[in-house]
């Protein structure tokens, strides 16, 4: 997907959700999707949900270690739908190589992209295999990352059709919001590939509102020559 994305999808090819009882960000506490009680997120309350979250001990030494005032903005940040709203990036490159990309928001608040592609050719076929990953950063501590990994071949700068292999990962230190992932897909068009992952991040606390955000994910795959990378909002 160079300026557009594609009408539907053509193929779930693969998945791997972290969703499960691993450790990982989104287990556990991410599962509850209602609006919390007390309705608005406080330190107290992040500093508890992070201490009973798998994988946030970073975070929750971080966070700990900024000034009382810097707490009480990254709470606030947290659970502004403004803030998650505008998490959105883009870029683009040239395979075999990598790039990054960062949005600021403002001050204290940036969005990154990060993308990575190799290329390996043996008797004519050449395996491409991207990655892009966007992270949220509050005052320069990781709260959100979201990625998804698509991996192809390509028959002297020709998409074959085979070695498709797409997939997702992520972790989330937002307690405002339980973010949960679709299954992958790849999506082909003409001479590209396109690898998808939807994320869906809904609301736990009524200062953020009721609405779930979603965003779309897309790595894609220009034959052997070029990537794109972009995450965006997606409905309403």
């Amino acid at each position: 997907m160079r300026k557009r994305l594609t009408a539907s999808a053509v193929a779930a090819v693969a998945s791997i959700a972290l969703l499960g009882a691993s450790g990982q960000a989104f287990a556990g506490s991410q599962a509850d999707t209602k609006p919390a009680a007390p309705s608005k997120l406080t330190v107290a309350a992040y500093k508890a949900w992070l201490k009973k979250t798998p994988g946030a001990a970073a975070t929750l030494k971080a966070f700990s270690r900024l000034p009382a005032a810097k707490q009480t903005a990254f709470v606030g940040y947290l659970q502004n739908p403004k803030v998650y709203k505008a998490f959105t990036v883009s870029h683009d490159g040239d395979i075999p190589k990598s790039g990054k990309k960062t949005v600021r928001y403002n001050k204290d608040v940036t969005f990154t992209s990060s993308t990575t592609s190799t290329a390996r050719t043996v008797k004519k076929v050449t395996t491409v295999s991207l990655s892009t990953t966007a992270t949220e950063r509050v005052f320069d501590i990781p709260v959100t990352t979201v990625s998804t990994q698509l991996a192809y071949q390509t028959n002297r700068d020709v998409m074959t059709g085979k070695g498709t292999k797409v997939g997702h990962k992520g972790t989330n230190f937002n307690a405002a919001f339980a973010i949960t992932p679709s299954a992958s897909s790849a999506e082909p068009e003409a001479n590209m590939l396109d690898g998808r992952t939807t994320w869906t991040a809904t609301p736990k606390f009524k200062t953020v509102g009721t609405k779930p955000v979603k965003k779309l994910q897309v790595i894609t795959g220009l034959g052997a020559h070029s990537w794109n990378a972009q995450l965006i909002n997606i409905g309403g």
